[in-house]
């Protein structure tokens, strides 16, 4: 990650000494308080820890380096291969030297005092007394102050309940200031992505002003240190910062809030509390686009009205059918339609009142222009015969021309009729007043609705997520009797069923994101079709995903969720750097759209490398305010299925979480919310059952966090990751670019009987070549098949390999093939063993079979060979038989149909087992032919 404008230690620190403290402490298990963290994460947690508070402080640079320096080593004892105690240890000069050096930070030590400083730090670190003869003499005052900072750094991750750690903390860190400290930690019940990220953002901003530092991250929220804390109910300040931050993004997107569409143009109220006059102005530029698409050709009289009423319906088909033919546009037909509703006396008495249809580009803006105008107004809670009598008394209409316009449709017909009027009158300058109206009108309604500046809604979810002390109470257990008892329109598909409910519109939420669907239908109630609702909050979660991801084109696949957290503990700068590293990711798109991992280097060489994509690809955040505790990132792969997906977005996620410059908890999951709180540093939802033997139970911790014994139950994040490497790997070497996904998942769901992989791989070797190179595609698969193998049944058909490749050995040793090179030639004796066993009739011991097998293989080599086979060919014949006849009684229990079963795998492997020892052998006899050549 980039650290130009990082402050000089803390890049030092980061860019440097954290990568190689995992690098070398990731994999080491700590027992005790501190069972469940790896050394690496403990040192650096009191590292990061460190730096924060002598920043607080405002300690000197150089001063801050030494002790820096003293916290990289100060569990010394765990350093130590001979586990010396502390004392010991940090006496030991030529020791405390070696460390720092391996640490990276020697440089930082420049005198003696430097060194008696880290070796004093090192002592004292776990609270002990001074335990030399120095205690006698004056020492530097500050030193006290500097031991109780390493002190709570240390306490700051220890493995107790978190009231009594933080009151340790607490108390060090008095005495590390100088003044009263106090500790306060907030935390979210629930995260919801970008708006969670505000609320936190909100959070802090309210809390800086009451003169509280920011300290750490922890996934579920934040730690502030204070001299005094805010005695006042916070909850409505932060919630009136939070709807401003909410705010601002909608600011900025403004055109995105207005949308086009076949019922006229329709402006969110967001669009219009953020800029009235910007809004104005979308939809202004709008109402300019469709006036410069239309067009109007009639191919009949324009008296068609005066047809007889038994004839219109005749008279309709024909002209849309003309209409179709003659591709005519589409407002044809809205006129026949809806004059044909109204009905001809409603049409002529229009006509006697200068109603009549529009017939040029500037009537048909107005006509639109009068849409709009007409769902706003409705928009606003007026009823309609009220709208229509607002929107006359602004453009002109007198009241019997309000009146003839009834029989119409509200807002099709009213609409095309009143056009040419309005033209007449005012022409578009009238409409936009009159939508300005609406608008005003609009916003009185919403302050008329609100009893304070902020929403109480918005406010009383504050109270809800966070743990601050709040004289709002919220009882979560009235969800249920809310939801029992609100009216059927009411109830959220999204959301608790609490507060105001708004209907889910799909512009709104980010591409397919699929959401329950409610049906209003009840016995004696509603008979509404389905829709989707959700409260105010859920649905603005979603739709700051919409509007704050720089989302894909590509409008038909779900996304995936990643939820990358700042690790537990992680100093303020953490964030700023992580937050640069996404921006320079998404930078890789210069038009601002999403970005797409190279698939060939990530499954060749592990290399994440990112390149810019329109259509799918991984939706970064816009803006740094989205990017908190937690980040989440949309992720869409195009055409593919939920399992590939979720494969690609779990192998993304872990290449990214288990970096040496991040080392972030993470979860994947199909729904915007995760819940902040979990013991495991990786989290996947949703696995399918053909993926579970592959990806286990979806909840991952690392290495480091396990003793030895726990290691062999669980799988660890690094064992899934390597699998998903193997995976990948197989599938490039063995499938061309365009079918790589098709064979991943292939190999992904033979993980079920891992020793079918072999069969796997055969079979797509033979689909993308008719007569494959058997040696060369052996070599590209071998390593990470074994790998894989390794990992998934370490000790399972152990046996059953084992005699598969001493057959394998046993037949190059005797040239145990057929009369070529091709593949059914090579496996020809082990074909012969498997027609044998299926051949064989019920009454024949299973000894004659074999000694027949011997025989007649014997027989055939000696047929197909130019010089006969004698006695030494028929032991080897007889060898490789006795091997078989040992599988097929001690794997498969002299069971036919067990053995028949497993047929095409056990010919794959022993078909790629036998290209094996060949090549051993090839090595060898290179090997022996250099060793002769040399000696001569």
């Amino acid at each position: 990650m980039s650290l130009l404008d990082t402050p000089f230690l803390e890049k030092i620190y980061f860019e440097n000494i954290r990568p190689n403290l995992y690098k070398r402490f990731a994999t080491h298990y700590q027992y005790g308080v501190r069972k469940g963290r790896s050394l690496a994460e403990h040192l650096d947690s009191v590292c990061q820890f460190i730096l924060t508070v002598t920043s607080v402080a405002e300690l000197a640079e150089e001063i801050r380096k030494v002790i820096l320096a003293a916290a990289i080593i100060h569990d010394v004892n765990k350093l130590d291969k001979e586990k010396r105690n502390v004392k010991t240890l940090a006496r030991d000069k030529a020791f405390l030297e070696e460390q720092l050096k391996l640490a990276g930070v020697i440089d930082f030590i420049n005198n003696d005092e430097d060194w008696e400083l880290v070796r004093k730090l090192s002592e004292r670190h776990s609270g002990h007394n001074i335990s030399d003869g120095m205690m006698f003499f004056p020492e530097d005052e500050n030193i006290k102050c500097y031991t109780a900072m390493l002190i709570a750094a240390d306490l700051f991750d220890l493995g107790i309940s978190e009231t009594e750690r933080f009151k340790k903390v607490q108390n060090e860190l008095t005495i590390a200031f100088k003044r009263p400290c106090n500790l306060l930690r907030i935390k979210v019940t629930e995260n919801r992505g970008y708006i969670t990220a505000l609320l936190l953002s909100a959070c802090e901003e309210v809390l800086k002003k009451h003169n509280l530092v920011h300290l750490a991250f922890f996934p579920d929220g934040i730690l502030f240190e204070g001299g005094t804390l805010p005695s006042k109910d916070l909850t409505k300040k932060i919630a009136f910062v939070w709807q401003q931050k909410i705010d601002q993004v909608f600011s900025g997107n403004i055109e995105q809030l207005i949308t086009p569409g076949t019922s006229g143009i329709k402006v969110d109220r967001k669009a219009i509390e953020q800029d009235l006059e910007e809004s104005l102005e979308c939809v202004q530029a709008l109402l300019e686009k469709k006036k410069a698409k239309f067009q109007l050709k009639y191919f009949w009289d324009l008296k068609f009205y005066y047809v007889p009423i038994k004839f219109w319906n005749i008279f309709i088909k024909i002209n849309c059918l003309f209409a179709v033919l003659l591709l005519r546009v589409s407002l044809q037909k809205d006129i026949m339609k809806y004059s044909y509703k109204a009905g001809i006396n409603a049409v002529n008495k229009a006509k006697k009142l200068v109603l009549d249809l529009l017939n040029n580009a500037e009537e048909f803006a107005i006509s639109e222009g009068l849409k709009a105008v007409y769902n706003s107004y409705r928009a606003a809670g007026i009823k309609t015969q009220k709208v229509w009598e607002i929107i006359g008394n602004i453009v002109g209409l007198s009241a019997e021309q309000i009146k003839a316009l009834e029989p119409f449709d509200p807002l099709y017909g009213r609409c095309l009729f009143a056009a040419k009027t309005v033209n007449e009158s005012g022409g578009m300058n009238i409409v936009i007043s009159a939508l300005r109206d609406s608008f005003d009108k609009r916003l009185e309604n919403n302050l008329s609705n609100s009893t304070s500046e902020v929403s109480d809604e918005i406010i009383l979810e504050v109270s809800k997520v966070l743990n601050l002390p709040s004289e709002i109470s919220w009882q979560e257990n009235n969800e249920l009797e809310n939801y029992i008892n609100a009216d059927s329109k009411q109830r959220c598909s999204l959301g608790a069923t609490y507060g105001k409910v708004e209907k889910l519109k799909k512009p709104k939420m980010p591409l397919d994101t699929k959401v329950q669907m409610f049906s209003n239908r009840f016995p004696g109630g509603d008979d509404d079709e389905p829709v989707k609702r959700g409260n105010l909050i859920a649905a603005l979660a979603y739709e700051l995903i919409a509007v704050g991801s720089k989302l894909p084109t590509s409008k038909k696949h779900q996304p995936l969720y990643l939820h990358f957290s700042l690790p537990q503990g992680a100093a303020p700068e953490l964030l700023r750097i992580w937050r640069d590293f996404l921006k320079r990711t998404a930078a890789v798109n210069g038009d601002g759209g999403t970005v797409t991992v190279d698939e060939l280097k990530l499954y060749k060489d592990n290399i994440l490398e990112f390149q810019a994509n329109k259509a799918v690809g991984i939706a970064l955040p816009k803006r740094p305010n989205f990017i908190y505790s937690v980040v989440t990132i949309p992720v869409i792969w195009g055409d593919v299925n939920y399992s590939v997906a979720l494969l690609k977005s779990l192998r993304l996620a872990l290449e990214l979480s288990l970096s040496l410059e991040r080392g972030f908890p993470f979860a994947v999951t199909g729904n915007l919310e995760i819940n902040p709180e979990s013991n495991y540093f990786g989290r996947v939802e949703g696995i399918p059952s053909s993926l579970q033997p592959l990806l286990g139970n979806g909840s991952y911790k690392r290495i480091g966090h396990l003793s030895v014994e726990e290691r062999k139950k669980q799988v660890t994040a690094e064992e899934i990751r390597d699998r998903l490497r193997c995976i990948g790997n197989l599938a490039i070497s063995v499938a061309s670019l365009e079918k790589k996904d098709d064979c991943l998942y292939d190999l992904a769901r033979a993980v079920k009987r891992p020793f079918d992989l072999y069969f796997v791989l055969y079979r797509w070797i033979l689909r993308e070549q008719d007569d494959p190179n058997w040696e060369y595609y052996w070599n590209k698969i071998k390593e990470p098949l074994t790998t894989l193998l390794n990992s998934l049944m370490p000790e399972q058909n152990e046996l059953l390999t084992k005699y598969l490749k001493e057959a394998a050995q046993v037949a190059v040793e005797g040239k145990l093939w057929g009369s070529s090179f091709k593949r059914t030639a090579q496996v020809e004796p082990f074909s012969e063993f498997i027609t044998a066993i299926r051949s064989r009739k019920s009454h024949m011991p299973w000894d004659v079979i074999f000694a027949a097998l011997v025989q007649d293989y014997h027989t055939r080599l000696d047929r197909i060979r130019e010089h006969g086979v004698g006695a030494t060919k028929y032991g080897k014949v007889k060898q490789y038989y006795d091997v078989l006849r040992k599988l097929f009684a001690e794997v498969y229990l002299d069971r036919p149909e067990k053995i028949l079963a497993d047929k095409k795998t056990l010919e794959a492997a022993y078909l790629f087992f036998l290209q094996d020892v060949r090549q051993q052998a090839k090595s060898n006899s290179e090997t022996e032919s250099e060793e002769i050549t040399t000696v001569n």
